[in-house]
């Protein structure tokens, strides 16, 4: 096992689609990355070419993360990576102390949910943002002027994939195999969160049943969706024989992306990493008539919108809106890639700036049991 007190940095991850976020820092910080005793999370691990990684047996951070995380802190890292967000007092109960570790949030992804989660991200120890978005999003929740510590890293794992892109087309195994179709549709749902944003339930079956000869539909589905697992093997059942693919349990992303000819989906934040492709995308809303209804989401002005009505008329939809996509949306999604990720960055330079940010101890309120209590 690696010894995290020579290394000084460590991430931690125990769901599988923190990998993919996590990963790319790990190999430009040449960091190992921690996960818990599940097959799963292992899985997810030896997908990631410079990728030192190992795992914490007879852990499991699904159903009980509070063991799983004080292995971690066992580790004595001076440095800690993760990619979900904490209250301060729960940091503090896990990992804190007077040898209390730094903190970095990496976040998994961009959203314009309806949700206040992402106000967390002002109480983190340091957190990185992909861009103007991210830190605009604060102020919006406000929660502007808190944070003392972040790092901007523009896309940091478009640039990571792009330099492995070919080891990454063989993980997919036979699925990067297939000969080119007439049009491959990537559908991208988002998991059934608390508001109701995923659309798999009522899109996915409409889509199935009237994909035409010649085209290809690649379902990516959020690992959380695998909590409706009876659901999804019986939806599963309409691929058999078709051109239909649904990739389970995968933390990968941009392999997929660069199959794709075009993106469907809700509020998935792959979405914003297909942006930059400029390749037509289409917005399965869900959440249209509801309290948590996303028409403000700057996402839904990239593409044609298909209300949960005409979800049996997508080929129609995307068949006629095809042609001037480019023309409606086009800059828009150009801008929106813009204002959601910083121009990429050499990665020396992001080095540097995360260990700048972390060179100190660890703020006061991650230090001292006697306050493990106390929220705030």
């Amino acid at each position: 096992m690696t010894d995290a007190r020579a290394r000084g940095v460590l991430a931690f991850a125990w769901l599988p689609h923190h990998v993919d976020h996590l990963a790319p820092w790990c190999s430009i910080l040449n960091a190992p990355l921690c996960v818990d005793g599940r097959t799963s999370m292992a899985a997810a691990a030896g997908l990631y070419p410079d990728l030192e990684w190992f795992a914490l047996p007879d852990t499991d951070g699904s159903s009980r993360f509070e063991p799983f995380a004080r292995r971690v802190r066992e580790l004595a890292p001076r440095v800690l990576l993760c990619s979900e967000l904490f209250e301060r007092w729960y940091l503090r109960e896990l990992f804190g102390g007077t040898d209390a570790p730094r903190f970095v949030y990496v976040p998994h992804g961009f959203s314009e949910k309806r949700q206040d989660w992402a106000r967390e991200t002002a109480y983190q120890d340091v957190a990185v943002f992909y861009g103007e978005h991210g830190q605009d999003q604060l102020a919006e929740l406000g929660a502007a002027g808190i944070l003392d510590r972040w790092i901007v890293s523009g896309n940091l794992r478009a640039a990571w994939n792009r330099r492995h892109a070919a080891h990454f087309r063989a993980q997919l195994g036979p699925l990067g195999e297939l000969p080119p179709a007439g049009r491959t549709i990537l559908y991208a749902p988002t998991w059934a969160d608390a508001i109701g944003s995923s659309s798999f339930f009522d899109a996915f079956a409409p889509f199935a049943r009237s994909l035409p000869e010649g085209w290809r539909l690649i379902a990516k589905l959020h690992p959380r969706l695998e909590r409706h697992v009876d659901v999804i093997d019986t939806l599963g059942s309409l691929a058999a024989g078709r051109d239909i693919h649904l990739v389970r349990g995968s933390p990968l992303t941009y392999p997929l992306l660069a199959l794709a000819d075009a993106y469907v989906g809700d509020m998935s934040a792959l979405a914003y990493d297909f942006l930059a492709t400029g390749r037509p995308m289409f917005f399965t809303h869900q959440t249209a008539g509801t309290a948590a209804d996303a028409s403000s989401s700057r996402l839904f002005a990239c593409g044609t919108e298909i209300p949960p009505g005409a979800y049996a008329d997508v080929v129609r939809i995307v068949d006629e809106a095809w042609p001037s996509d480019a023309e409606r949306f086009g800059e828009a999604r150009a801008a929106l890639d813009r204002y959601t990720h910083a121009p990429e960055r050499p990665f020396d330079e992001l080095v540097r700036e995360l260990h700048e940010a972390t060179s100190g101890p660890a703020p006061d309120w991650m230090g001292g049991r006697a306050a493990s209590h106390e929220r705030g």
